[in-house]
């Protein structure tokens, strides 16, 4: 049975902040979702949101990434990065959009994949796309999804965390599902979601906007082998040492004296509300082969 997301949102105009149209409907392609509770690897997709606490707009490409995950459950991975020095800036002595979400990663990736410089809110879906046509507004991302669900999956990734009072270990186990040639990178991640702080939605200033899957670090990103060629069977391990205080001050010591702009307010990290994303790509296409999701504390 086809599934049919069907999304409302607000016509605004706001300069350099896309405009969001709707209502429309968008067909899921007869694509059903695929029951990811047995033990059995299977495809999963990476949307990256380019967004801002003060883009108006960014809202409901928030709204539109949930809404394929209601769809497609645990298959659809998010990762919400704030960029620029515009819609991502913290205002200082305001009283309100203080807090700065920005990440040297975010801000990097920002750069290398030339984001923010077409509008926000815009996105990746796998990274496909690169170089011409990776920038989504989040009106393609369903169809991305779809493209990207059809396709078969020669990595399968397992992520164990054992992190009690911010310290502790991530295991990331990756197994070769078929025979690959190529040159890939591991790459882990840390979200934190449930982030109850201002955000612009529409006309509206909301205090108690809720942030979700803000991207907070990045662990480890290095190539998955010395070997360009891979066999089925093959496995690697990567375990990795974790100090959240030591990561979360890294992000403070970052807004405060490297970001444009920044005010050092990017702590408060809650370690109960945070997951780990790790993910395969190719170092040549940049596509990301497949990507898996664990929570950090359980």
């Amino acid at each position: 049975m086809k599934n049919i997301i069907t999304l409302f949102s607000f016509i605004l105009i706001i300069t350099s902040c896309d405009v969001v149209e709707g209502p429309y409907l968008i067909d899921d392609g007869g694509i059903t979702p695929v029951d990811t509770s047995s033990n059995t690897y299977v495809k999963k997709v990476l949307i990256e949101d380019f967004t801002g606490h003060t883009c108006p707009n960014c809202p409901a490409a928030a709204r539109e990434l949930e809404a394929i995950h209601d769809v497609y459950g645990t298959q659809i991975i998010g990762m919400a990065l704030h960029v620029s020095t515009g819609f991502a800036s913290p205002w200082t002595g305001a009283g309100k959009f203080e807090y700065d979400f920005r990440t040297k990663w975010g801000t990097d990736w920002d750069n290398f994949f030339d984001i923010s410089n077409s509008g926000l809110p815009r996105g990746m879906v796998n990274r496909i796309g690169y170089p011409n046509e990776h920038k989504l507004g989040k009106n393609e991302w369903l169809a991305a999804v779809i493209t990207e669900l059809e396709k078969g999956i020669d990595f399968g990734i397992r992520i164990a965390s054992d992190i009690s009072g911010g310290n502790g270990t991530i295991t990331i186990n990756t197994e070769l599902l078929n025979d690959v040639n190529g040159d890939y990178k591991l790459v882990v991640c840390l979200t934190e979601s449930n982030i109850i702080n201002w955000q612009k939605d529409g006309q509206t200033e909301n205090e108690f906007y809720e942030h979700n899957h803000a991207l907070r670090t990045v662990l480890l990103d290095e190539s998955l082998s010395t070997s360009s060629s891979y066999t089925a069977g093959n496995k690697f391990e990567r375990v990795i040492t974790v100090s959240l205080s030591s990561l979360e001050q890294y992000n403070i010591d970052y807004s405060e004296n490297t970001a444009i702009n920044g005010s050092g307010n990017a702590g408060g990290w809650v370690a109960e509300n945070m997951s780990v994303v790790a993910y395969i790509y190719n170092t040549i296409t940049k596509e990301i082969v497949q990507v898996e999701e664990a929570h950090l504390t359980n």
